[in-house]
């Protein structure tokens, strides 16, 4: 690693946890070592753990985050595996709904040729909601059939799901912040509103972007209450007990690759200002995922708001960062997360290839602290164990600061 002009830190002494580690970057300070954290989310924690996915996801348990129980275990169970630096992102408060509103009533049937097929109704006082979701054997869940279909019948009716008075409440106690204990840091993830809209509108980008210019004022409103529902939930997130270190405001959908830096401005982020500002004044990190292509969000996002940590920065072709050159211009300002790439590089690269792109990475990025060692969005199921424990290695060894 390049030597280091900045002072040690007060928590140099001695090794820190991971979760202390991350804390110090996220702080852009510089920890024992660079923290290092890949992005595992769902799919390598269920392979390791050896059952098939749609029973980890369906597993029956109480969870109000992402994913399951099951795969929240999964994952720190890979903590523990690979030695690294937790990113625990399946937190999350159970929301305290009143008895008269429409909720979803489920079934489950086997799929043929394996896995399993989830089935979701919803009688509202507008008419009947549905959601159809696959659960694959051997990968994560598929959302077959989402619950907007006809933009202006469908709408009212989630909109009573959600709480048509706006009297929305949350319980005030993380009943699962033990499970990642000090091994990482929790974060409660809430979408933005272009990522949320996403998982709701069936169609995809066809249907979001005729809706963005077919019916531009509905748009709107629909936005600004999913804006209001969100900070209340953020707002319960950093006042609960106990404190989460950082809320996730998930944006794969806003990326760039598919959407533009137009519609981010106008619907994503006055409601990532206000959410960072809200983080700020709670002493919760903000953390900002954009996946894919992201250039001219890092700029609004650096010179428009508070947020505090960015990711994963991803690198051509599947992403359009430069991330050496984002650390020169807003290194001062962003604790970067990033950025090798895994739907090429982390499947099919030598460990000797992965090591030489991590000491690249740390030699660009590390000087000064707020950096973690990670990779683009989510390591696929089939990463090579020996590609990751070299990425944890090198961090380790390479990415010393002291």
């Amino acid at each position: 690693m390049q030597t280091t002009k900045s002072k040690p830190t007060d928590k140099a002494a001695a090794d820190l946890t991971g979760r202390q580690r991350m804390r110090t970057a996220f702080a852009r300070r510089e920890a024992d070592h660079v923290p290092v954290s890949p992005d595992l989310s769902a799919m390598v924690p269920v392979r390791l753990a050896g059952r098939p996915f749609d029973e980890m996801f369906l597993d029956g348990r109480p969870h109000d985050g992402y994913a399951s129980a099951s795969v929240a275990e999964a994952y720190v169970d890979a903590v523990r595996y690979f030695g690294m630096d937790g990113w625990y992102i399946y937190g999350s408060l159970p929301e305290i709904i009143p008895e008269d509103r429409p909720q979803w009533r489920e079934r489950t049937a086997p799929r043929p040729g394996g896995g399993q097929v989830k089935y979701q109704v919803a009688d509202t006082p507008y008419g009947e909601l549905t959601q159809e979701i696959i659960y694959f054997v051997d990968e994560p869940p598929w959302e077959e059939s989402k619950p907007i279909k006809d933009l202006k019948r469908d709408w009212p009716r989630l909109r009573s799901m959600m709480g048509e008075n706006e009297d929305w409440r949350w319980e005030s106690e993380f009943k699962d912040r033990d499970r990642i204990g000090e091994l990482g840091v929790y974060s409660v993830s809430i979408g933005i509103p272009q990522d949320w809209w996403f998982f709701q509108r069936h169609g995809g980008y066809n249907s979001i972007f005729f809706d963005y210019v077919d019916e531009e004022a509905y748009m709107a409103d629909i936005m600004a209450y999913y804006t209001r529902y969100a900070l209340a939930r953020l707002a319960a997130a950093v006042h609960a007990s106990p404190k989460p270190d950082e809320i996730m405001l998930g944006g794969s959908a806003s990326s760039l690759s598919v959407s533009s830096p137009d519609n981010f401005r106008r619907y994503d982020l006055p409601f990532v200002k206000e959410a960072a500002k809200i983080c700020k004044e709670a002493g919760v990190y903000s953390h900002l995922h954009v996946c894919g292509k992201s250039d001219k969000i890092v700029e609004m996002v650096a010179e428009e708001t508070e947020v505090e940590v960015m990711e994963p920065l991803e690198e051509p072709p599947g992403g359009n960062i430069d991330i050496g050159e984002i650390k020169r211009r807003y290194g001062d300002r962003l604790c970067l997360k990033g950025n090798l790439n895994t739907f090429d590089f982390m499947l099919n690269a030598s460990p000797a290839e992965v090591e030489e792109k991590a000491k690249r990475l740390i030699d660009e990025c590390a000087e000064g602290g707020g950096f973690v060692l990670s990779t683009g969005d989510q390591c696929g199921r089939d990463t090579p164990d020996e590609n990751l424990f070299r990425l944890v290695e090198v961090a380790k060894t390479y990415g010393r600061y002291r």
